[in-house]
């Protein structure tokens, strides 16, 4: 029984869970380590590699610029490639050796966003947790650089928490979409597989998100308090389909009645503010 594991541990760790899912969105993600991350990722953890390219690069870490801190070389190849290659935004993710090290990243962020004029944004990994924190919290600064409030449209849903680390080739994603269409409802993004950055951009319009692993759950949690898009948990396969469209209808139901009321009030509060500028009027005349 010595060589028995009473807990199994996970089979990628939160760097690689980064890569994932910011893998098809056009941005350059950029892992600050000597290669170990790197490697695993792309020769264990990446199934897309095959067929599509993304912007994923390893900083090249040496021993002596970790020894003596020197984030200037790293900074300086990430602007140079971000000049030839224009991405649509720079996501930094750490390893074990930035985070013992304690690497300033949301500044260097700070810094590449002023320096290029591209959003920049760090995700605080270091290789000791799991794929589901590190996908879960890129996919969450997504959601927080979504601009501007956009209508509502009825019947539309986000997926939430797509990756092939939970659910392998795109074919797999598109039976999950067609489980949902064949209810009624339409698609509108997957977050993020199958789709574009400008197509996440959209995800405001949709009336519920369907929080499909629990790496969607951070994004959801974002677009709630952001837009006011409730979200239900479950993933739309054969068998739960029922269970997973009542509650969504239920939700939706009660998002429906919170906005009418919500306009109620409204309405109510600026009658009240008009009699009482009638009055003043009627008082000073």
């Amino acid at each position: 029984m010595r060589q028995s594991y009473r807990i199994i541990p996970i089979y990628t760790a939160d760097v690689s869970g980064v890569c994932s899912a910011l893998y098809e969105l056009g941005g350059m993600t950029v892992m600050h380590d000597p290669s170990g991350c790197n490697s695993t990722y792309n020769t264990h953890d990446e199934i897309r590699w095959y067929e599509q390219d993304s912007m994923i690069y390893i900083s090249g870490l040496t021993e002596i610029d970790a020894v003596m801190g020197n984030d200037e070389k790293m900074i300086c190849d990430i602007e140079l490639a971000a000049e030839e290659l224009k991405p649509k935004f720079i996501a930094l993710a750490g390893s074990p050796i930035p985070y013992m090290n304690g690497t300033d990243f949301p500044a260097i962020a700070r810094m590449l966003e002023q320096d290029l004029g591209i959003p920049a944004f760090s995700i605080p990994t270091n290789g000791m947790h799991d794929y589901v924190y590190g996908a879960g919290l890129a996919l969450a600064e997504i959601a927080k650089r979504i601009k501007g409030k956009k209508e509502v449209t009825s019947k539309r849903v986000n997926l939430l928490g797509v990756t092939p680390l939970d659910f392998g080739p795109q074919e797999h994603v598109d039976a999950l979409k067609r489980n949902v269409e064949e209810t009624g409802w339409k698609v509108l993004s997957t977050w993020a597989m199958g789709d574009t950055l400008e197509d996440l951009g959209r995800a405001p319009e949709a009336e519920v998100n369907l929080v499909v692993s629990s790496v969607g759950l951070w994004a959801a949690k974002v677009l709630q308090e952001r837009f006011g898009i409730p979200y239900v948990i479950g993933t739309p396969i054969r068998g739960f389909m029922k269970s997973l469209l009542n509650a969504i209808e239920e939700i939706t139901t009660e998002r429906l009645k919170e906005m009418k009321a919500a306009t109620q009030e409204f309405i109510y509060d600026n009658d009240y503010i008009i009699r009482q500028i009638m009055e003043l009027i009627e008082a000073k005349s």
